[in-house]
Formats: C-alpha cells, structure tokens, sequence
C-alpha cells in the first residue's frame, strides 16, 4: 500500500518523474489481476497519469484530460482527449467494444472516432465516424486498486492511470452509448 501511495503522490506532483516506470513495475511483481474476479474494479473513468510511449497523446498534459471511461460490465469504453476540468463528453474520442481474451488481457476494438461536442438539448453535437479498417489491440492489467491501473499493451507500451470518482462523466457516457 505505501508503494501505491507513493506512485500515486509522484504522478500528481511529479507526473514526468523518471521514477514512476521503477515504482510501477514494483507494483506488477506481486499483483493477481482476474478479469473474472476483479471487472467490477474496472469499471469507472481513469485518467492517463503516464506511459511509456513517445506520443504526444499518450502524455500526461496539465491543460487535457486523457481519459479512458471502461464499462466492461457491457464490454465498453472510451479514449477521450477533453479539456482539463470540464465534466461533461466533450473532446475528440475513440469509441471501443472490449472482449475477454483470457483472465489477464482484454481486447480492445476501436470502432468509432471523431469529436464530441456539448450537449444541445438532450444529446451530444458529434460528428463520429465509424472506423472501417479494422483496428485492434490488447491490454494486459497487471495491477488494480481503487485508485490505480497499471497496464502494458499489444505494442509493450507501459500505462499509469489513476482512478478518477466521477459519477457523472460515467453517466453521460452511459448516455452518450444510446446515441451511436
């Protein structure tokens, strides 16, 4: 647990810290992910505190929001890239259908992309485009807390992200699925 902290104090105060890979991978020694037995844990919005890729939106930036809002309940989810501090879908995203793949790794499908807008009455301005070349990918959870996601996809990219409680980005997500 003071491993955990201790990640997690240097990801907000130092998210650019050459420590954070060592500390995460501490953390994914000892750690038993089950998709089984922990996808309830998986559920909710987390954002990208930091990866081990050269891509600049796979970089943690004090102005966005890298978010990632899982339901695997019902095997969805959502890359948004949103403006820092506002609560709502807005932003440019990446709609996906995940698949169980075996008790480690899920699968992850990427099916819609495009920009999301504010709501206008009841639903959300967007101009999504549903991808037609067909693009997959893995992630493998090798640490879940309450409060942390440690995770390494099909391309040995390293992710950190924090558990964010946002009830109400959950549900305008929720929402939002109805309208695709």
């Amino acid at each position: 647990m003071e491993t955990e902290n201790n990640l997690l104090n240097l990801l907000l105060k130092s998210p650019n810290s050459e420590s954070i890979r060592t500390i995460a991978e501490q953390l994914e020694i000892d750690h038993n992910f089950s998709f089984s037995k922990d996808k309830n844990d998986l559920q909710g919005v987390w954002e990208l505190r930091w990866s081990s890729s050269n891509s600049p939106f796979l970089k943690y930036s004090p102005f966005i929001d890298n978010l990632q809002i899982l339901d695997p309940l019902n095997l969805n989810g959502l890359n948004l890239l949103k403006p820092r501090g506002i609560k709502s879908i807005i932003g440019t995203g990446i709609l996906i259908r995940l698949n169980y793949i075996d008790e480690k790794k899920i699968g992850v499908k990427f099916t819609h992309a495009g920009v999301i807008g504010p709501k206008f009455g009841r639903k959300n301005i967007k101009a999504m485009k549903e991808i037609n070349n067909e693009q997959l990918g893995w992630l493998e959870i090798t640490y879940l807390s309450n409060k942390l996601r440690i995770c390494r996809g099909d391309k040995g990219t390293l992710f950190v992200l924090r558990k964010i409680n946002s009830t109400t980005l959950f549900k305008n997500f929720k929402e939002f699925l109805k309208s695709i």
